[in-house]
């Protein structure tokens, strides 16, 4: 369930896009395709960058073969140090991410990690393992995994990796948009949300706990939306992908 499948090229009008862009179910999938589409030459680019700034006393290299997307259109490399005798994943492991509202990498403090195995069975060929690593903390103070999916087909000795961020916010309010949507257009999903925040600060407060502020995190939610859909407007990525196809 974790293997984001590479995207066929978008080929609409703009005219056909919906007007309002928190009412758009797509917007990771248009997300994902501006990432591999349109600005794929640039992330290259950024990660050759980073690694002719690694340390060469170090053997550094790359622990996936290219950049790897997540479900949401985040962009996650990461290199490893195979020489290193420390068992601390901030010296095994360099993760950068480019954020879903940004085009630029950024370095991500490594919390922990923890690695599952798996071999080939009766029904699949396939032979890996699962990195989980947690890569920081969403809104409501839960921890971040992102699972990196290394697997090898054995018979043609073919590796590939797949990823997936797992946030209890993003899960949340992408549960929401999908399966809360009613027929008729009255129901806000981002409504919805907003009042599930509220109740959540109400009840820790009557609790005797006042760190959760549901107008502020809220907000961020609703910006950030707003931005992915600035990013998209301003690349023109319809336009783009319709021209070259």
């Amino acid at each position: 369930m974790f293997v984001i499948s590479i995207m066929e090229p978008l080929h609409v009008h703009t005219e056909e896009l919906p007007q309002d862009p928190l009412s758009d179910f797509s917007i990771w999938r248009r997300l994902i395709e501006y990432r591999k589409e349109v600005q794929w030459g640039n992330i290259l680019k950024q990660v050759e960058e980073l690694e002719s700034n690694f340390d060469r006393n170090k053997a550094w290299k790359r622990f996936v073969k290219e950049p790897v997307v997540d479900q949401y259109g985040q962009v996650w490399m990461i290199w490893e140090n195979p020489a290193t005798s420390s068992s601390n994943p901030k010296d095994q492991y360099q993760i950068y991410k480019m954020p879903y509202d940004k085009d630029e990498f950024d370095y991500v403090f490594i919390d922990d990690l923890s690695v599952v195995d798996f071999v080939p069975t009766s029904i699949s060929i396939l032979r890996g393992s699962i990195y989980q690593f947690s890569v920081g903390f969403d809104n409501f103070g839960d921890v971040e995994i992102l699972h990196i999916i290394t697997s090898d087909k054995t018979d043609i000795n073919k590796t590939s990796e797949y990823c997936h961020l797992y946030s209890y916010e993003r899960g949340q309010w992408e549960n929401h948009r999908r399966w809360m949507k009613y027929d008729n257009d009255s129901y806000d999903s981002m409504e919805e949300l907003r009042k599930i925040y509220e109740r959540y600060e109400k009840w820790l407060r009557k609790q005797g706990n006042d760190s959760f502020n549901a107008k502020e995190i809220f907000g961020e939610i609703y910006d950030n939306y707003g931005k992915i859909q600035q990013k998209l407007a301003e690349a023109s990525i319809i336009n783009s992908l319709t021209t070259a196809a």
